[in-house]
Formats: C-alpha cells, structure tokens, sequence
C-alpha cells in the first residue's frame, strides 16, 4: 500500500483571507460582489466582459454542496491552481499543469469534482490519503454502467487524475503521496475516447434547409420591413399615448362608436390568448363583448382602461356597433400586398393583426433573420451573440457595382476571457437580415424603455428551441397563406448549419445555396475575411471549407476510377491523360495486392493513391478541369495569363480543353444545352447569323453528349478498358 502524508486540516491554507479576483487574475467591477477566499460561495458574476453566451450561475460557484468541510478548500485551493499556473506555489508542481483554464472550464471541474468527492464520502472515505485504485476503478464502472459516453467519462477521469497533480498544494487534505490514479494512462485511453480524425457533425438535409433557407429569405427580405414597421408603429403608439387616468362619459363612448360605424370599419378584437382569460374570469360563451378588445377603445378615448362598471353602463351601444360592423384585428387592416414565395400571385404581406400577434409575428421574423444570419455566415452561436446594433459597418464601395458588407463581432473561441474583436466579411442578405434583427430587438418588449443599442442583438439563445418556433409558424395557416413550403421535422443547430454550409461551398457548384443565394458570392465573402483577417473566426470557417473541399476531390477522383474500373470511362479532350493515371494506380495496386494478396484496396487506400491527382481537380457545373499544367489550360491561354497557378471558371471551353474531363453527372447539363439551342433554332424570329452560331453550338454540344453516352457504357465482358 502506498504511503500516506496526512495533511492537517486544521492548516491555513495559503490563500487565506485573499480577494478571489486577485487569486484568479480577474478583473470585477466596483459593484462587485468581491468573494474571498475563504467564502463558502464564490459569486463571480461582477467579472468584467463577460461574453454574452456565459449564463450567470455558471459564475457562482457553491462549495456548500460539499460533503467535508476540509475537502472544501481543497477544491478552493485547486480552482485557484488551474486558473494561475505561474503562481509561486503552483510552477514548482512538477505535474501541475502551465495553462490557465478559462472560467466556465474551471466550473466544470468544479461540479466533476464534487460528484467525486461526496462519492467518495458515500463510500465511507473520511481521508484523501484513504483513496486507492480500487475507489477509482469502482466509480468508472459505476459510470460507465450508468450509460455516460466516453468524451464525459474521460472528463471527469480528468478531474480524479487533476487532484493527485496538486497534492503538494493542498493544506486540508490530499491524496496519499504518490499517488496517480490510473498512473501511466491518459483520461482518454482509460474512458476508450477516441477522438475522431474527421467532422463527425452531419449536414442537414436538403429536404429540410432547402425550404427553410427560402422562408428565412422571404420573411426577412419580403415580410420583415413591413413587420418592423408596424411594431415601430405600435411602441411609439404606446409610448406616446398621453392617456389620463379619468372616466369616459357614456357620451364620448357612444361618439366613438358612431364613427365607427360611420366608417364602417369593424370594432377591434382581442386575440384568443385574452379571450381563455376572460373566461377563466368568468364571462359568457356567447356575449356579444367576449373579444371586444376595450384596451384599443380606452386608448382612442385616451384613457388608462375601460373599467367594468363603465362597460356595463354603455354595454347596449357597445354591442349595437358590434352587430352593425362586427370585430376585426385593429392593425395591418389593409396590409400592402407582396409577391407570394411560389409566385403565384399576390397577397397582403399579413391577415389584420391584434397587438399581440404582432408582437408574436415580430418574434417569427426575428427568429428567420437569426436561422438566415447562422446560415448564409458560418458564425459561431458565440459569435453571434456579440453582435450589437452598431456591429452592421458601413458599406464598403470597391468599385462600381461591388460593395463589401462587413459585420463586427467577437470571436471567443479558443481566446482569453472576454475574447478578442473580429470582424467577418458577408454577402448583403446577411448583413440585412442583421439589420432587421436589431430593429426588432428594440421593440420586441413594447414595455420597455432601457434598451441599450450596445447589448447584444440576439442576446443568448437556443437555435434548436428559435427553429422550430420559426418552422410551426412557415407549416401553420400563415406560411401557407404566403406560399411558403412547409419545412419537413429534422434538427437544425447552429454546428449543422455550419458545417451544411463548408460542405456545400466546398462541393460548389452543385451545392443547393446556388437556389436561393448565390453560392460564389458565399464562397468570395469568406475568402475575403480570410485574406482581410487571416487570424480570425472566418479564416477558420474558410479552412474548414478547404478541408471539406479537398476531401470531396478525393472522393469525387476515387468514384471516377470506380467508374473507370466498371468501364465507364471519361469522355472529352483529357480522357486520355486521366485513363494514363488511372491505369498507373492499377499498376500500384498490382504491385500491393502481389506482395499482399489477402489485402484488399480500400475506398481510402484508393484515395490516397489518388491523392496528387485529387488536388489537381477543379470543379465545373459541366465537367471536372484537371489543371495539372498551366500550359496546357485553354482558359489562361485566352487571358493572357498562362502562368496563373488556378484555371478561369468563366472563360472554361471544355469542349476544346485538353485538361477538360466529362462524366455521367455531366450529361444533364449538356443535354438540358443542346434542347435549349434547340428551341430557339426552331424560331423563325432568330436572325440567320445567330441560327448558324447556335448551329455550331448544338451540333457541339450534341458530340459531347454523344460522347459521354458512348464513353461511360460499361464493357460488355466487364473487364478493364
């Protein structure tokens, strides 16, 4: 048994009396509040730029929950050890470790070693110096049993091993001296963590970011100015009211009435929501006043309310207007019509609203520029929640036609306490729908008269929980109403989204952005702040892309030669030179497969193979540009530019190419060209010279087809080509 050194829990401990702030390397406010060291509760809340994703409670740290009131400054002693490495007390720690943890890394120590500690006072340990391998082999069997997944197990290994680093540390109690629990494993291979190589996230599927992207487009470019507008309109409406605090006399009620009947414009309704009040509160099923909306007549008779005696008193004219001009919602009566999202005709932008289902309305578009900003940016959740009402910069004129729109933010990742200011580059949808959004976070609480334009504009929040709120609304009547197509069920999350998006621009052209937003105006702004800002949050999104992108040449280059191994060849000008490397990988494998006959070529053991011609490939919405030699590249020789180091997408001829390759997935393409040349040959209306330019084109484009029909027919016997 390993030799123990009690430690004296009646011992000062060394932080003793100290300022929290100053053990931790914080700055607090004046306010406070300013715990010391010995406090059972440290309440950190006061701590300066505190980023807007971090809940409060994650800063108040509660020792009470404790079991043994010595191992509770033990824990107060290990907190201030992994939050100041350079410490005197703490460097000379052989095991110690030299970075700091962020604060919410530090509280979830905190809670993982407090499940550790009252376990082990469960298990009628009184001592650290009593805990031995068998304690600890028995609680990662209890958690292992108890269904935990490997990455939280291997964290809170993390803490049980963390606490043996600071034993020359710790004045209460310690472990034995020398103890390592699991002495000579890391976290991750005692919990059997393996940490995938690749983004194990999943992309979100067509059917559901399809025409989820297209509503959050439509509400924020078509429905959001209109709905801004009219919450706007009601918050000043509120504000301004210089309402008293008197009766109304019966004859100024029935002169309300009479105009409105005069007008005949219907009196204003209450929404369901009051309506399930009042009859809790016990009204009649069938009055005739059950959804008279009485705040709306209070306001136009400048008054406070309506009270219940005053509608008793005029409770006949009242209903006598209500059975000459009915009850309607008060506001958007005569909403501007706007161009339905399926096209197919026009509409008012909303059906009359109540002041509630504005507000409400106003949530919904709020929601759809959050999904639209998250999806079109790449930002990270904590990215966006520092964006404030003065992070949308100005436009930024490069040229004519051509503007930069930039958004400023933090990036907090991976950064110091607070983060550090960033800036991202993004394509003008974006950058409005964040306009939008500000505009209705000043007025989503018509009550209230603090908003600070400096908060954040999103505040914090669960995309998850905003999603599907936005999704009932574009599947309920309304989105049907507007044309919109109903959103099938899946998970949306910001992670998702953000991979969906490098994925898609990493797979461009054919990616589905291409249908509602312009994909290479995505792919250029994120090149842009990658160039502008290369240390930045968008340079990290770009790289993700870059990986993303080179994994799908990969995979595009192996499923060439899996086509190329049935028989299905390339077709156009630089067939041949793609059959030369695909033949010298069969000669490789051959080679492989003759020193070992029972192994057998993998998807990934191709790849590599593949690897250098993979890097060469370009992608083409018509056919793959493998610009192996800049020389040889068409498109620079007509630019002029023929030491360029990347082929020109716009001046691509690929039928004369001789780096052009066309597959099966091509056909489409040429196919859909030749009808369309077709057509207009068939018009008599299409001058001579022009029928003999698209002659030309057609009969083109009709060898090419001709050629990838012929080329990728599979071998008859199915040997190799």
């Amino acid at each position: 048994m390993t030799t123990s050194i009690h430690a004296d829990p009646t011992a000062r401990s060394p932080f003793a009396g100290r300022l929290v702030e100053e053990l931790l390397r914080l700055d607090i406010g004046p306010a406070g509040p300013h715990p010391r060291f010995d406090d059972d509760v440290w309440d950190l809340s006061g701590v300066l730029k505190k980023p807007v994703q971090v809940q409060s409670c994650l800063l108040l740290w509660d020792f009470t929950a404790i079991a043994r009131p010595a191992w509770r400054t033990v824990l107060r002693e290990f907190l201030v050890a992994l939050r100041a490495p350079h410490h005197e007390l703490v460097a000379h720690l052989p095991w110690a470790r030299r970075t700091a943890l962020s604060l919410l890394s530090c509280n979830y120590r905190l809670t993982d070693a407090v499940a550790w500690l009252n376990w082990l006072a469960g298990e009628g340990v009184h001592d650290l110096a009593e805990v031995t391998q068998e304690h600890c082999d028995r609680r990662l069997k209890e958690r292992r049993d108890a269904g935990l997944a490997a990455s939280t197990l291997c964290l809170e290994i993390t803490v049980v091993k963390d606490l043996a680093r600071y034993t020359g540390l710790f004045t209460a109690d310690r472990y034995a001296a020398g103890f390592m629990p699991w002495k000579g494993k890391s976290a991750a291979a005692i919990a059997e963590y393996t940490r995938s190589p690749e983004n194990t996230t999943p992309a979100i599927p067509d059917t559901v970011l399809v025409p989820a992207l297209r509503a959050g487009l439509y509400l924020v470019g078509t429905i959001g100015p209109h709905v801004a507008a009219l919450v706007e309109h009601l918050a000043e409406r509120r504000t301004g009211a210089s309402a008293n605090f008197g009766i109304p006399q019966r004859e100024e009620l029935t002169a309300l009435l009479a105009r409105y009947r005069a007008s005949r414009r219907s009196l204003p309704e209450i929404d369901d929501f009051h309506v399930r009040g009042r009859l809790e509160r016990g009204w009649a099923a069938h009055d005739p006043l059950l959804r008279v909306s009485f705040g709306e007549l209070a306001h136009d008779l400048r008054v406070s309310q309506l009270r219940a005696s005053e509608i008793r008193r005029c409770r006949e004219p009242i209903e006598d207007a209500v059975a000459d001009v009915g009850l309607a919602p008060l506001w958007a009566r005569d909403a501007e019509p706007v161009e339905r999202a399926d096209g197919s005709g026009r509409v008012p932008w909303t059906a009359p609203l109540t002041a509630h289902q504005a507000h409400f309305l106003a949530s919904t578009v709020f929601n759809a520029a959050l999904f639209t900003t998250t999806a079109i940016t790449g930002m990270r959740a904590s990215e966006l929640m520092e964006l404030t009402s003065s992070s949308c910069l100005p436009p930024e004129q490069i040229s004519e036609g051509l503007v930069r729109y930039r958004l400023a933010s933090k990036l907090i990742k991976g950064q110091e306490w607070g983060g550090v200011r960033d800036e991202w580059v993004v394509i003008e949808p974006a950058y409005r729908a964040v306009e939008l959004a500000t505009r209705l976070a000043a007025q989503l609480n018509f009550t209230s008269n603090n908003y600070d334009p400096q908060k954040s504009v999103f505040s914090r929040f669960n995309l998850s929980s905003r999603f599907s709120s936005f999704r009932r609304w574009v599947n309920g009547p309304a989105g049907i109403r507007l044309g919109l197509d109903p959103i099938p069920d899946g998970p949306v999350n910001g992670a998702m989204l953000r991979r969906t998006l490098s994925k898609d621009m990493a797979c461009r052209p054919h990616g589905l952005w291409a249908a509602k937003v312009h994909l290479k105006h995505l792919h250029v702004a994120t090149t842009e702040g990658y160039s502008g800002r290369p240390g930045g949050a968008q340079a990290q999104l770009h790289g993700e892309m870059k990986r993303e992108e080179q994994a799908h040449k990969r995979q595009l280059t192996a499923a060439a030669y899996r086509d190329y191994q049935q028989g299905k060849l390339p077709a156009g000008p630089g067939a041949a030179d793609l059959i030369a490397s695909f033949q010298h990988v069969d000669a490789e494998l051959a080679k492989h497969e003759a020193g070992q006959p029972i192994v057998v070529a993998t998807d990934r053991h191709i790849e590599l193979l593949l690897k250098k011609r993979a890097g060469s490939l370009h992608i083409q919405p018509a056919n793959y540009c493998w610009f192996t030699d800049p020389a040889k590249a068409l498109c620079l020789k007509l630019a002029g530019t023929p030491t360029a180091d990347k082929p020109l997408a716009g001046l691509c001829d690929a039928a004369r190419c001789p780096q052009a390759t066309f597959h099966a997935e091509h056909r489409d393409v040429w196919a859909s060209s030749a009808d369309t040349t077709s057509t207009f040959l068939g018009n008599p209306r299409v001058p001579a010279s022009e029928k003999a330019r698209l002659t030309a084109e057609h009969d083109r484009t009709r060898r090419v087809v001709a050629a990838i029909d012929a080329a990728t027919s599979p071998i008859e016997n199915g040997g190799q080509p």
